[in-house]
């Protein structure tokens, strides 16, 4: 689900919001569930009143799946308790477009003696979208902030719900995810008669289908498009705009393709380097001088002008610092040769002449150990569990002991209070003037009606204490404060279903082995699902190691040329030998 916030200005009134909210003509059915048009321009009118910038708050929510009204209702509510606004005064309007709905919410800034928050509220909305995702069985939408996400629930108590979502959290060198266009560039293009969401899908279906930034900007041209470098060089260098032919702006190239800034920025170094506007050299020309030494060369003739052999010198006088570099700068050019044409001699017996590889041929060498680096990267992909920081016994069973001794405190005062008017109606029910005058039936009854809200603060506890572990997804119920003899079965029930997390409430030292317990259980939780996705994603790294085998050996030489195979560097041309 994707939650996005605006703030109305003041200055700008309601009447812009209330025509695409209550009246956008490109919506296939528009449905008013709270609120109206006069709500938001009252709201407008207050705001003016106690002088504030901003008068409205327009959250529009888009799910992935199909939702019914009720529960658009209900996630709109939960979004004003994050906020904590009057859902008494908000304005929820569904639209229904191409089959799909989406919901647009509407809460005034002033809410009667306080302005409505505005602190990181794109991250909270962020927040109540994930556990509305994960409370419907949803599929979980990547965000930008599900690292902050995922801390606040684990700090919420909502343990399950945060490690779902740190699940999302991209790899460090991964970009984050960010969206293509912003809610005003989507009207002003749809008031430029564009479709900017269509005009998005096939940019970036026509860089999918390209092989470069020529090929890319030919077909934007067939399509009526032009990509160019933007206005704000000094602050941005290097960026560029896609644009239609009158000048009507689509959006970044970089967002609308989803290519980061650093590797868009290589991709121009290319298309304008020199190497990349010349022909393609032919291979005759690319030859170099190779000095060979033929197996019957006795005399050295052939060898006479070879240089002589470099001196050794003692390892133990060369310092670290610059046998490291010697190291770096040797697998440097290991790593070079396969982009320059490399020069192999045959064995003695062989014919003695030069093999030479070709420019193509580096380059098919090159986009095998590219693949070789996407298959080492399946290899070397692990489970995201793998990743987290190790549970810490101690620091959990302290937290949790925190977060549950006020829910012990109301379950022990609870009982108390029951245990109390238990044995004052004991000791009416013994004496016969009392049971004669009713004071011990009425004792009894107040008994009774104790003992019904001491089981709604156990199953209140209980609750509460499979939520702070991680067992229950969702905080608990409330205490309710009226209850009838009707809910003494359902009570009843819950007692015996969880008597083991009574007993060790009500007990302290029965709550510690308790929690240890579910310590346990977690890391062994934890160490299950590490191991069942290392076996589902056993097969994919046998291929990719299979794979990266193939692909080494067509890297490798033939056999007949893997002893005496040299890469000789080029040297100057002379002149016959006298």
């Amino acid at each position: 689900m994707i939650v996005k916030e605006n703030r109305i200005k003041t200055r700008s009134g309601a009447g812009a919001l209330s025509r695409h909210v209550l009246h956008g003509a490109k919506n296939e059915a528009i449905r008013v569930l709270a609120g109206s048009d006069w709500l938001m321009r009252d709201a407008m009118r207050e705001a003016r009143r106690e002088g504030l910038t901003y008068g409205l708050r327009h959250i529009a929510f888009n799910p992935d799946e199909a939702m019914s009204d009720d529960q658009l209702s209900g996630f709109a509510r939960r979004l004003c308790e994050e906020l904590h606004a009057d859902p008494e005064h908000l304005t929820l309007v569904v639209h229904q477009k191409d089959g799909s709905t989406h919901g647009h919410l509407i809460l005034p800034e002033w809410q009667g003696n306080h302005v409505l928050e505005s602190r990181f509220t794109w991250m909270r909305l962020e927040k109540v979208a994930r556990l509305e995702e994960i409370r419907l069985d949803h599929a979980l939408v990547p965000g930008r902030h599900d690292k902050a996400i995922a801390k606040a629930l684990r700090k919420e108590g909502h343990h399950q719900a945060a490690e779902q979502v740190a699940a999302l959290i991209p790899v460090p060198d991964s970009a984050k995810p960010r969206a293509a266009y912003t809610s005003q560039a989507r009207r002003i293009t749809e008031r430029q008669g564009l479709d900017l969401p269509a005009m998005k899908k096939l940019v970036s279906a026509l860089w999918s289908q390209s092989d470069g930034l020529k090929s890319f900007r030919a077909a934007l041209a067939e399509h009526g498009l032009t990509m160019r470098e933007g206005d704000r060089k000094d602050t941005r260098p290097g960026a560029h705009i896609i644009e239609t032919s009158d000048g009507t702006l689509i959006g970044s190239f970089t967002r609308l393709t989803k290519v980061r800034m650093a590797e868009f920025r290589k991709l121009l170094a290319e298309e304008h380097s020199p190497e990349h506007e010349k022909p393609k050299p032919d291979i005759r020309n690319t030859r170099v001088p190779v000095r060979m030494i033929a197996e019957n060369d006795q005399t050295g003739i052939l060898s006479a002008r070879a240089s002589p052999p470099a001196r050794k010198r003692d390892p133990k006088r060369i310092s670290l610092p610059r046998r490291n570099q010697a190291i770096d700068a040797l697998r440097l050019r290991q790593m070079e040769d396969v982009d320059r044409p490399a020069i192999m001699q045959h064995a003695p017996s062989e014919p003695l002449y030069p093999l030479i590889l070709s420019a193509d041929e580096a380059r098919i060498r090159r986009r095998i150990r590219r693949a070789i680096l996407d298959q080492q990267a399946i290899l070397d992909r692990r489970a995201p569990e793998a990743d987290w920081a190790p549970l810490k016994r101690e620091e959990m069973l302290a937290k949790w002991r925190k977060a549950l001794t006020p829910y012990q405190k109301q379950l022990r005062s609870s009982f108390a209070r029951y245990h109390r008017a238990k044995k004052e109606w004991k000791q009416a029910d013994a004496s016969r003037w009392q049971r004669m005058t009713g004071r011990a039936g009425k004792l009894e009854k107040i008994c009774q009606q104790l003992l019904l809200k001491f089981l709604e603060v156990l199953r209140f506890v209980v609750q509460a204490l499979l939520h702070v572990v991680g067992l229950r997804s969702t905080p608990p119920e409330p205490v309710r404060s009226v209850l009838t003899e009707q809910d003494r079965p359902v009570l009843e029930d819950f007692r015996k279903q969880h008597d083991e997390e009574f007993t060790a409430m009500a007990a302290p030292e029965k709550i510690e082995v308790w929690l240890s317990y579910r310590f346990d259980s977690l890391v062994q939780a934890r160490q299950d699902r590490i191991w069942k996705w290392n076996k589902a994603h056993q097969p994919e790294k046998e291929r990719a190691r299979q794979e990266i085998a193939r692909l080494r050996s067509k890297l490798a030489a033939p056999d007949g040329l893997m002893h005496t195979m040299a890469v000789v560097p080029p040297q100057p041309v002379m002149g016959p030998s006298p």
